[in-house]
């Protein structure tokens, strides 16, 4: 992970990083970005220059024309791909496995690599994507212009890393509500659907989970309110089991995270 954060077009800080968080969030034209980054000032070719890297990179892509009453043919929206992410992901699970004595490790799946697909572009995960959700994170405070995370493939490995770690520990304890399923059309739609099946001592028991694991982790008003994002329709718990155990140390375990988690669930289910 350090060389994709000191080099090439995703350096911390790079103003073509900037861009590409930007444009995970919601797609929009060259004209908006430049109002956004540079406060109104008009800065058209940079923002252009650093886009064609960016397309011929692949990490992102012009959106087809709208057309039709109230559309503007002539504006050309950007949107970002997920292939540094996906990229970062493979690469840092089969690095792992080839540097491990363990042989339990596993790569990277087709099938992985469908449902991550899925995953990250679901309404469910993309608020984290959301300036509401980076004036949250403490990885982006303390910026010069906290509005933009400098550096979104750190700042989305953190997050991943969190998210699946949490999943790992309740799969450690047989509690979670995804039977190990990758083939999932829509994320959104099976979480929704599925939410009828948790029963209500279930959820009960997720709400003392969770207080204690805040507690533990202490009960800090930033990482309160990114917990409740993860347990948001409880779609942290729809996440498959053999995923999270690739996931949950793709550029290092978040020890802090894990050990809130596993004291709180022990402390439901063997204490």
């Amino acid at each position: 992970m350090d060389e994709i954060i000191t080099k090439g077009l995703l350096k911390e800080g790079s103003l073509s990083a900037r861009i590409y968080f930007l444009l995970l969030n919601d797609p929009i034209t060259q004209s908006e970005l430049s109002r956004l980054i540079y406060g109104g000032k008009v800065q058209l070719d940079n923002i252009k220059k650093n886009l064609d890297d960016l397309e011929n990179e692949g990490y992102v892509k012009k959106l087809d024309r709208e057309f039709g009453a109230g559309k503007n043919y002539n504006q050309i929206k950007y949107t970002s791909t997920l292939k540094p992410l996906i990229d970062f992901i493979i690469n840092s699970v089969t690095s792992r496995k080839n540097t491990s004595k363990s042989t339990k490790k596993e790569e990277i799946t087709k099938e992985d690599i469908d449902f991550m697909n899925k995953f990250f572009n679901s309404k469910w995960f993309k608020r984290f994507y959301s300036q509401e959700y980076m004036n949250v994170d403490l990885e982006c405070s303390g910026k010069i212009n906290n509005r933009f995370c400098s550096c979104p493939i750190r700042f989305l490995a953190r997050l991943i890393e969190e998210v699946f770690v949490i999943t790992e520990s309740f799969g450690h304890f047989k509690f979670l509500f995804n039977k190990q399923e990758l083939d999932i059309e829509d994320f959104d739609k099976f979480i929704i659907e599925n939410q009828l099946s948790i029963s209500e001592t279930d959820k009960k028991r997720i709400k003392r989970i969770v207080k204690w694991a805040k507690s533990y982790l202490g009960s800090y008003d930033g990482t309160n309110k990114t917990i409740d994002l993860y347990f948001y329709n409880y779609g942290i718990l729809f996440l498959p089991y053999s995923l999270s155990k690739k996931l949950s140390s793709i550029g290092r375990v978040p020890l802090t995270v894990s050990i809130a988690f596993t004291d709180a669930l022990k402390r439901e289910f063997l204490y």
